[in-house]
């Protein structure tokens, strides 16, 4: 969906999933949400949007807060928790290389699934209970969104090829470079105000803003390192019963 003011936003319907298919205007996946023109709102307000579940932490959040056209959508948020996994963290402990990076995005993944449990429970439940279609977002709509949306789907039974297939899309729709530095203002979530997101060099910007299916591997691989299923990853580390995945399916799948 093409927003002069949205970052990365679209429909995750249409997927395969077995013998069936992801429905068409249930969920969506974005960046962040606060630069909306108001031609975007015209456009916006047309889905019907009535939860918005934002991954952020509480910075971010504040930093950059969402404005949405229609009062009717319902934003959710989480408390940090400890220990909140940030590529700032990482990175610090690397050389100050693409190689270094990369490897801090890797270990970032690793550890999104078990931060991102109660995230990740609260979206499955506003799907359980109907309060769709739902947008789920972060700051680029890669990271901690593509790790939801991935756990969503897997779900539904879509292949882990389709899965990385739609992660992949970020790269053609959601240029976050290009996107930062028509927002001269923003901190968007990356910025620190000693050593901003900009200043880095561009090969290392490169490994940090583009989505790449090692990325998101690393995360699926870990989960099954620490689960065996995504079954067993919702019931114990999301705390999801039956039922409640049960009507995730039944929402989402036509």
């Amino acid at each position: 969906m093409l927003l002069e003011g949205g970052v990365n936003f679209r429909d995750i319907g249409g997927y395969p999933a077995g013998t069936r298919t992801t429905r068409w205007g249930k969920v969506f996946r974005a960046g962040v949400l606060c630069y909306f023109t108001p031609e975007d709102h015209t456009a916006l307000g047309k889905l019907g949007i009535r939860t918005i579940c934002d991954l952020r932490r509480a910075e971010e959040r504040e930093r950059e807060p969402t404005r949405w056209p229609d009062s009717i959508a319902q934003g959710l948020s989480w408390s940090d928790g400890e220990n909140t996994p940030t590529i700032r963290a990482f990175s610090a402990r690397r050389p100050k290389t693409a190689a270094g990076m990369r490897d801090s995005m890797i270990e970032l993944y690793r550890a999104l699934p078990i931060w991102m449990s109660p995230r990740i429970r609260g979206m499955f439940e506003s799907i359980a209970d109907e309060r769709t279609p739902l947008v789920v977002h972060c700051a680029a709509g890669k990271d901690r969104t593509g790790v939801a949306v991935a756990v969503l789907l897997q779900t539904l039974g879509v292949a882990t090829e389709t899965i990385l297939a739609d992660y992949l899309l970020t790269n053609e729709l959601g240029n976050f470079e290009k996107f930062i530095n028509a927002k001269k203002s923003s901190h968007l979530g990356l910025t620190d105000a000693h050593q901003p997101l900009l200043s880095m060099s561009q090969d290392m910007r490169d490994m940090l803003f583009i989505a790449d299916a090692d990325y998101l591997e690393a995360a699926l691989t870990q989960m099954t390192q620490d689960f065996g299923t995504i079954e067993n990853y919702l019931k114990t580390s999301v705390q999801l019963d039956d039922r409640t995945i049960a009507q995730v399916r039944e929402q989402l799948l036509e």
